[in-house]
């Protein structure tokens, strides 16, 4: 559960925004023919990724568990598959990485619109996945060009499902979010919202094709789920009340939702307001199990006490971290909509949890301990005890868990699943010795931003230029070992 504000100036200021193998039957042959034209914003970044509560820079997070495992063949074996997952920032298949870029390019027509690249892990080069030669990739016909007005910023969702590239067009999910405008007396503040529409696309990027027009009401998360049969997508309805100067935004009629891409067919798996005063969110799937999570705070919280910093603090600390699963069951049977309880644990102490296949990983500072529960039988297992240290969770790669000790410095601690060994890793960014960025654990590698090219702006801030990416095997990344595989980078990264 995250608290936003946001301030807006409405008097009449308009935004302006402004090694190395080939990939197998996608046609990317063809777009890595192509050099590429670097087209970079010139617009200062402040500091690069955003910090934790700690203040941290480029904590290397991968938002979403899912796009750290994704096979990119979701659904093929009929079991769920967390396919996009909240700040999600690509996708990737075996052969290669997906991202949209941050950048918003003015276009040959007056237009503006970002850029779909494409990393090829085989032969370590960076493209626009665009297979039109000669193609300068500042146009709206260019294949590589997603444009602003029909992909909104920064908020669109890209995934894999079933060999082909999805892209769910959505604006910002502003549930739970205060909005301050400063507007003329009299005038009213009106939520716009943009319908969301479901692509698809080849894996090479061809054929672009609109799937399914959701209805205009309905705002979706960032949480997709997949199987054999169809996507499955949390929908609800965005509502605002305005007090004074501010304006507070909530949702209701909350529920998962059911879509069959091929017969372009949509229903209501169940509501997700199970009555007990929690905002469950997706963190996982398996087989036909949905793992959530939430904040209990014994009650329903008054708009007040939410948005009230003070209040909220304690609050917060008696509040409980809870942890239930749902099963879907058979469709053709009807689905469950019974939530069983699966784990708690106080919020006095600092926290993380980590969903995995069948497992939830949770870790606490309270005992320095890492747990794992059996996600269909409940039973706990310890795995690490360090009486002391606390490990926070950040993701999954392999047989190891990627964490932070309780210092927040820069660098990874990685545990061992099997066996509970700790190992720490000494590696952080070239340039600024800032936290490694993850984006893509493949097999045995993972995909990182292990560079950047930057100006410093001086008190702590930097303008990145480039995300430099590169591949460095896990079991390199775990020892500390500096072996990074360059990617050649044609674009900023992101």
């Amino acid at each position: 559960m995250k608290k936003r504000c946001f301030i807006s100036l409405i008097a009449g200021i308009s935004l302006l925004l402004g090694a190395c193998g080939k990939t197998a039957g996608s046609g990317l042959e063809d777009v890595l023919g192509e050099d590429g034209v670097r087209s970079i914003s010139a617009g200062e970044e402040n500091g690069g990724m955003a910090g934790n509560a700690r203040g941290e820079q480029g904590d290397g997070r991968t938002a979403g568990n899912a796009q750290a495992e994704q096979s990119g063949f979701a659904g093929q074996n009929g079991g769920l598959e967390l396919l996009a997952a909240a700040d999600g920032y690509g996708c990737h298949t075996q052969d290669g990485y997906y991202y949209l870029t941050e950048d918003m390019v003015e276009l040959t027509d007056g237009s503006y619109g970002c850029h779909l690249m494409y990393v090829d892990f085989g032969s370590c080069q960076e493209v626009y996945l665009c297979s039109n030669a000669g193609c300068s990739h500042n146009s709206p016909d260019c294949q590589a060009v997603f444009l602003y007005d029909d992909f909104p910023f920064m908020s669109t969702r890209i995934f894999i499902y079933q060999d082909s590239l999805y892209i769910l067009s959505r604006d910002f999910d502003d549930d739970g979010s205060m909005q301050t405008n400063f507007m003329a007396e009299g005038d009213d503040f009106e939520m716009e919202t943009s319908p969301c529409v479901l692509y698809r696309a080849g894996l090479d990027g061809s054929g672009r094709e609109k799937v399914y027009a959701f209805d205009p009401a309905l705002s979706l998360e960032d949480c997709v789920m997949g199987d054999g049969r169809g996507l499955y997508l949390v929908a609800k309805k965005l509502t605002s009340e305005r007090d004074g100067m501010d304006t507070y935004i909530s949702s209701t009629e909350r529920r998962l939702l059911f879509l069959d891409p091929v017969e372009k067919k949509e229903s209501t798996v169940c509501s997700l307001d199970f009555g007990d005063n929690v905002s469950w969110k997706i963190i996982g799937c398996t087989g036909d199990t949905v793992l959530l999570s939430g904040i209990d705070y014994g009650r329903e919280l008054s708009r007040e006490e939410y948005f009230d910093d003070d209040a909220y603090k304690e609050l917060h600390e008696n509040s409980e971290a809870v942890y239930a699963t749902l099963s879907l069951g058979d469709m053709e049977e009807g689905y469950s909509m019974e939530l069983h309880p699966l784990y708690r644990m106080s919020n006095r102490e600092e926290n993380s949890a980590l969903a995995e296949g069948t497992r939830l990983y949770v870790s606490s500072s309270a005992d320095g301990c890492i747990r794992w529960i059996d996600v269909n039988t409940g039973e706990e297992h310890p795995l690490v005890s360090r009486p002391g240290q606390y490990f926070y969770l950040y993701e999954a790669m392999g047989n190891k868990l990627c964490c932070k000790d309780g210092s927040w410095d820069k660098t990874f601690y990685f545990v061992d699943t099997d066996t509970g060994e700790v190992s720490h890793s000494g590696l952080v960014n070239k340039n600024n010795g800032w936290s490694l960025e993850f984006r893509a654990t493949v097999g045995s590698d993972v995909l990182v931003i292990y560079d950047y090219e930057a100006t410093y702006l001086g008190e702590g801030s930097y303008n990145i230029t480039r995300y430099q990416y590169g591949l460095i095997s896990l079991e390199d990344l775990v020892a500390g070992r500096d072996n990074f595989r360059r990617i050649n980078m044609v674009g900023k990264g992101v």
